[in-house]
């Protein structure tokens, strides 16, 4: 996956504050149905996205630190590289794909694996939607249709499940 038809930015003029603001742009569902399409399973992929964050982190110098661990929150003001759309992204597929590794298990859910898929599954919805959120701050017009996409998939698979469809 060559990194010219991944990303791309693109500089736009802001005609109130006569300043340069960076516009982002991500092929999203390319991006991410390639990566699915080459794991093969839930599992590996599930896999692959955790060691994808954990390139980004280490890449992004987004490290958590020593000692407990508290997660560093990703706002408006923290993307200033495409790379942190990308952190928020994996996070999401990571969840989602964790909750669909759940639903394939040989006998099916059970009750208390059932509640924990659901529990995934809203996870996974409330990345997208902050993936979402930044991509229409932070993105191009693309970018952010393709993350409402996203979003509107991953609002429909826990609806799915939560009431049983």
């Amino acid at each position: 996956m060559g990194k010219d038809n991944e990303v791309s930015a693109r500089e736009v003029e802001d005609s109130n504050s006569e300043q340069i603001t960076t516009k982002f742009s991500i092929n999203v569902l390319q991006l991410l149905k390639s990566a699915q399409m080459q794991h093969g399973d839930y599992t590996r992929y599930r896999r692959y996205c955790t060691a994808r964050l954990g390139r980004l982190y280490k890449s992004l110098k987004f490290k958590h630190g020593r000692g407990k661990y508290t997660r560093r929150a990703i706002t408006e003001s923290t993307v200033t590289e495409v790379r942190f759309l990308h952190v928020v992204l994996y996070m999401a597929e990571r969840a989602w794909s964790h909750a669909m590794e759940k639903r394939q298990l040989p006998d099916g859910p059970n009750a208390h694996q059932h509640i924990y898929l659901i529990g995934r599954l809203r996870k996974a919805l409330k990345w997208a939607n902050l993936f979402s959120h930044l991509c229409a701050i932070k993105g191009d017009s693309r970018t952010s249709l393709e993350a409402e996409v996203c979003l509107q998939f991953d609002d429909f698979c826990y609806l799915l499940y939560t009431f049983h469809l």
